[in-house]
């Protein structure tokens, strides 16, 4: 039986896992990624991380995968541009594989998870998988003929930076109108802030009768995306209004993606995806509107079966298989 280690690096914690050949996790770790002013430290603490993990396990391992946040260049290991890591055009893989003393397989950290639900997750068997993330930001990862797609640069899979018609707030990226800035947890705490604000002024006594008033009470600097769910399914009207158009923006987003690349799934991770059937229901209902039909009545949406382990998970699958020549055979 093979064994490797996964490693998940976020911008506030990384973690690991020793898994072998099936998927089976054997034991895990945690550790801060800490505040990063240069890459030194930060390979310390990966190194560190995958250190405990060989002295506290029995199995002998084999090599390790690492999914990284940000645009990666997988062949080259290369950070291309992480801006939460205050990174930029860095080789990790190199000095973190002389640290670690195992051969290393490194990806995007979206791209990684996509892998890990193709490999052991949703999408076992599929050779044309997308997945999406719907958390902080939104990305995604897809698997096309078996293969993982990076794109020329490492670029591939920006899909919450697509400009949506008729949307003007200005993204992080410095564009305006995102797909971020409305179907990211970001954007729906924007919007339901905004939009309980605006009650609040305008009927204040309606307002404190509404769920979401009563779910922060009636401070609309605590609303977390996971209030505004709640508040929906409980009829209130402003979270369900922006509900649906986290739903319609999304669904057009896949659309796209649908049209483009024509997976047999699409699976949705990241926090929000925590809803379950209350975001795929709505998000369904848009893609029937925007897909062109003819081809992608059998395609699947569906929720992450590994949920937040799926980049961990992924980035050992990583390790599985040929850095450079990633491939899934039916």
């Amino acid at each position: 039986m093979r064994h490797v280690i996964g490693l998940d690096v976020g911008g506030t914690t990384m973690k690991g896992a020793v898994m072998d050949e099936t998927g089976r996790i054997l034991d895990t770790a945690v550790r801060e990624t800490g505040r990063v002013g240069s890459l030194e430290p930060l390979l310390i603490r990966m190194a560190d991380l995958v250190g405990e993990l060989r002295a506290s396990s029995a199995v002998s391992i084999e090599a390790v995968g690492v999914g990284f946040p940000g645009p990666f260049d997988g062949k080259k290991g290369v950070s291309i541009h992480s801006p939460n890591l205050n990174l930029h055009q860095l080789d990790v893989r190199t000095p973190l594989a002389t640290l670690i003393g195992l051969p290393l397989a490194m990806e995007n950290d979206l791209r990684t998870a996509a892998w890990g639900e193709a490999v052991f997750g949703a999408g076992k068997g599929l050779r044309h998988l997308t997945f999406i993330s719907m958390g902080t930001g939104i990305g995604l990862g897809s698997i096309v003929h078996g293969q993982l797609l990076r794109g020329g640069g490492g670029l591939s899979g920006e899909l919450g930076h697509i400009t949506v018609p008729g949307q003007t707030v200005v993204c992080n990226c410095g564009k305006q109108g995102c797909v971020e800035t409305v179907a990211s947890a970001t954007g729906i705490v924007r919007i339901a802030r905004e939009r309980l604000t605006q009650a609040m002024h305008a009927i204040p006594d309606e307002a404190k009768m509404l769920p979401l008033w009563q779910r922060v009470s009636g401070d609309p600097q605590k609303i977390t995306a996971w209030d505004v769910a709640e508040a929906a399914q409980l009829g209130d009207p402003i979270a369900t209004a922006v509900w649906r158009e986290v739903g319609e923006v999304t669904g057009w987003a896949i659309s796209l993606v649908l049209n483009l690349f024509n997976p047999q799934l699409v699976v949705i991770g990241g926090g929000v995806s925590q809803a379950g059937e209350w975001l795929l229901a709505p998000v369904r209902e848009s893609v029937r509107k925007h897909v062109m039909q003819a081809g992608h009545e059998k395609t699947r949406i569906v929720q992450s079966a590994l949920g937040a382990d799926a980049g961990m998970i992924g980035a050992g699958a990583l390790a599985l298989y040929s850095k450079n020549s990633l491939s899934i055979r039916s």
